[in-house]
């Protein structure tokens, strides 16, 4: 029985498009990495830090296992 929607294994050759070649070698990545330069199609993000004083939490601190199982609320470990 074969999925909807995943791949095809029928035995034909791959289409043009399947075999079409990366833009972009390893050897070419590699050289492009040790340069400094950009790769090509990927998206550049610029992210910076706040510089903010970080916030207190808002939700309790969870009970570590240990810590819960000392409780009267929490349900005694499996022997």
């Amino acid at each position: 029985m074969e999925r909807q929607g995943g791949p095809r294994w029928s035995g034909s050759a791959p289409t043009p498009e399947e075999l079409a070649p990366a833009p972009v070698t390893l050897a070419q990545l590699l050289q492009l990495v040790q340069q400094g330069r950009q790769l090509p199609g990927l998206e550049r993000r610029h992210i910076a830090a706040t510089r903010g004083e970080p916030t207190a939490s808002r939700l309790p601190r969870r009970p570590k296992p240990w810590e819960a199982a000392g409780s009267a609320d929490a349900p005694a470990p499996p022997p």
